[in-house]
């Protein structure tokens, strides 16, 4: 007998932590870290996709990209990640999870518009980091919308 696996949705598009000044003036190759931890202690999701809506300050290339952290908590109960704070310095390797590339030519007080691969999700707390790597910076109103929605594997499909 052959068996089907399927996607469970869990959370649908909530938000995941960022407010929507968070990146405001945000330069190129800066990180900005959400100030809120997503709890997966209990719901236990494996997976999530990551979308965002952000103004830009500048004009888009074909190399600007978007990169996607994810921070656990570590055993302290209090640091993230590697501690990285918002800023230009971005968290080490081992905590980025995905990139994504935006249109090209979109100008400066336009939105894009993206979503991140899906990323497999630790157990416990967590914080999403993002990195701007699009060559301009952020508009000083980027007004950015980042929600997550959360899934599993069902095995009894």
């Amino acid at each position: 007998m052959a068996s089907t696996t399927r996607w469970i949705l869990d959370t649908d598009w909530a938000t995941c932590g960022f407010s929507t000044s968070d990146f405001n003036s945000l330069a190129s190759g800066s990180v900005v870290v959400a100030s809120g931890a997503v709890t997966n202690g209990t719901a236990l999701d494996q997976y999530a996709d990551v979308s965002f809506v952000v103004t830009v300050g500048g004009t888009t290339t074909a190399t600007s990209y978007f990169d996607l952290y994810i921070l656990p908590l570590n055993q302290d109960g209090t640091t993230y990640g590697d501690g990285v704070a918002n800023g230009s310095t971005a968290p080490t390797f081992g905590y980025r999870k995905a990139s994504t590339g935006v249109k090209t030519g979109i100008t400066s007080g336009n939105t894009i518009t993206g979503t991140f691969p899906t990323v497999i999700l630790p157990v416990g707390n967590f914080k999403y980091a993002i990195v701007n790597n699009l060559g301009v910076a952020l508009n000083a109103t980027a007004a950015a919308t980042v929600k997550h929605r959360t899934f599993n594997e069902n095995l009894n499909a």
